[in-house]
C-alpha cells in the first residue's frame, strides 16, 4: 500500500535592510512588511481581514490531516490483510477436511476390497508356516489365486484354468468357459468323444471297421 501526499512550500528571503522583515519580540506597527517573531522564532504576515498576524507557511493542520489520512489508510490495509488471511485459513481448513474425508473413504474402499486380493498375498504367513518349506509362496502364486470369491487353479503361463465358485465348477481356456458342473449336471459347449459313450445300460461305440454301434 502506498500513501501519497503533496504540499506547497513558500520560501521567503529575509534580509536586513529597508525591504527586509522586521525582527522583534513584539508586533510592529508597520503592517506592510513581514514580522519575524523572535519570541516564537516564526515568520508572520499581517492579515488585514482579520486584523491579526498569522504565521507564514503554517502546515501544522495539513500535517495533522495527513497523519490522520495515513493512519486511516494503514488501519484499512491491516484490516483487509487480516480478512484475507482469515479467509485463506478457512479455505485451508476446508481443503484439509475434504482431503481427510477422501483419504478415509479411500481407506474404507481398500479394506472392503481386501477379499479380492490374491489368496497367497492374504495368507502368506499362515501358508509359509504350514508348508514348512515344501513350497514357497511364489510357487503357489503361480497356480492358485482367490479373486472376488472365486478360487482359480492353473499355471500362470497356461491358457487353461479351473474356477470354483459357490454355484459351479468351471473349466476355462483363454478366459472362455468351455465346460462346467452345476446343479448336478455337466455342461459342455463342444465335445469330441474318441471311442465310447455310456448312457445308462446303453453304449454308443465307434468301431473302425463297423462304424458307429449302439448296444
Amino acid at each position: 500500500m502506498a500513501v501519497k501526499s503533496s504540499a506547497i512550500l513558500t520560501l521567503i528571503r529575509i534580509d536586513d535592510g529597508e525591504d527586509a522583515s522586521i525582527r522583534s519580540a513584539t508586533a510592529p506597527s508597520d503592517t506592510t512588511k513581514l514580522w519575524f517573531d523572535t519570541t516564537t522564532q516564526t515568520l508572520k504576515r499581517y492579515d488585514s481581514s482579520s486584523g491579526t498576524w498569522e504565521i507564514v507557511n503554517d502546515y501544522a493542520d495539513d500535517m495533522n490531516n495527513m497523519r490522520q489520512e495515513i493512519s486511516v489508510e494503514y488501519n484499512s490495509a491491516i484490516t483487509q490483510l487480516k480478512n484475507s488471511l482469515t479467509s485463506l485459513v478457512e479455505e485451508l481448513q476446508t481443503t484439509t477436511t475434504n482431503n481427510t474425508t477422501s483419504i478415509n473413504s479411500l481407506s474404507s474402499q481398500i479394506i472392503q476390497n481386501a477379499s479380492s486380493i490374491q489368496l497367497v498375498t492374504n495368507n502368506v504367513n499362515s501358508i509359509t508356516d504350514k508348508l514348512t518349506g515344501v513350497a514357497t509362496k511364489e510357487e503357489i502364486s503361480q497356480w492358485a489365486k482367490f479373486e472376488e470369491g472365486i478360487l482359480k487353479l492353473g499355471s500362470s503361463n497356461s491358457p487353461f484354468d479351473v474356477r470354483l465358485s459357490n454355484t459351479e465348477l468351471g473349466f476355462y481356456e483363454n478366459d472362455k468357459r468351455i465346460a462346467y458342473l452345476s446343479n448336478q449336471q455337466l455342461n459342455i459347449s463342444q465335445a469330441v468323444v474318441m471311442k465310447q459313450i455310456n448312457l445308462g445300460t446303453f453304449q454308443i461305440i465307434y468301431d473302425e471297421d463297423l462304424g458307429l454301434l449302439i448296444l
